[in-house]
């Protein structure tokens, strides 16, 4: 008696079993249709995703040309009068921060040209490295004008370059000591929230930029560079320093809104 209920369609029990299978059936063609409208959806996304990476890629190209010929150029002005002890200074910083402090940031960047098709794992590995060749190359050319300065018995943070130059040195130890303990932040966690670690660190790094980029900008007014650079130089320099910077803080500025709204909602519950 069950089985006639069940399967045949001239009983009550059938007939409600017929309309529920005609039911399931349309339900599963309704589902693979929105599936089916989910993959065209989400092909659509990428190819329109693709399409944009390549305009970033070409604009990644641009900043990364740009930040060379500038660092080539200020190297070639630092020892275009010989080989100095001063000359080792602007060469030494210029390279630690616009092209390994740059590149470091970069490295999260998903169009990045050194990065892409990267998993994080392998960019937070790229990240310590170019910091660290950065960082060797920043206290080097630190200690180098302060050893210049000792020997020409000349005063030290005299000037705007000197003072400011020793805010984003002093900066650059802390975000590196932050960099450390953002690393081991899990393991950190009962001292401070890793998700809280990683906003300092997110801004700080973008703050240190901003006030490298200040840096170099004062340097290129001074008046050795001045003094032996093509007129106008400082401007077309700063120009470069400015729009690079627009373009590297992107990443970093919208990860810091990111990390500062999972903060506020974990802290809200």
């Amino acid at each position: 008696m069950s089985n006639y209920n069940t399967f045949h369609p001239d009983s009550e029990g059938g007939v409600t079993a017929a309309i529920n299978g005609q039911e399931t059936s349309t339900l599963l063609v309704n589902s693979q249709n929105d599936v089916s409208d989910t993959r065209k959806m989400n092909t659509n996304r990428q190819e329109q995703q693709s399409q944009a990476s390549w305009v970033q890629i070409v604009m990644n190209f641009v900043i990364h040309s740009l930040l060379l010929v500038l660092t080539a150029y200020v190297v070639y002005v630092s020892f275009s009068q010989g080989v100095f002890l001063f000359s080792w200074h602007p060469a030494l910083m210029t390279v630690g921060y616009v092209i390994f402090m740059t590149e470091a940031i970069l490295s999260f960047a998903e169009n990045n040209l050194m990065a892409r098709n990267r998993n994080f794992k392998w960019r937070v590995k790229l990240h310590w490295i170019l910091q660290t060749i950065g960082g060797v190359s920043i206290t080097v050319g630190f200690v180098i004008i302060l050893t210049n300065k000792f020997v020409n018995d000349k005063p030290h943070f005299h000037t705007t370059h000197a003072i400011v130059g020793l805010i984003t040195v002093i900066l650059t130890v802390l975000v590196a000591a932050g960099g450390i303990w953002t690393k081991y932040s899990y393991d950190l966690r009962q001292f401070l929230r890793p998700v809280y670690a990683k906003l300092i660190h997110a801004i700080g790094g973008s703050v240190l930029y901003i006030l490298a980029v200040t840096t170099l900008i004062l340097g290129m007014n001074s008046d050795f560079f001045q003094r032996y650079s093509f007129s106008c130089a400082e401007w077309v320099g700063g120009f470069i320093l400015v729009l690079s910077a627009i373009y590297v803080l992107i990443k970093p500025l919208t990860t810091c809104v990111a990390r500062f709204k999972t903060a506020f909602m974990r802290a809200s519950l």
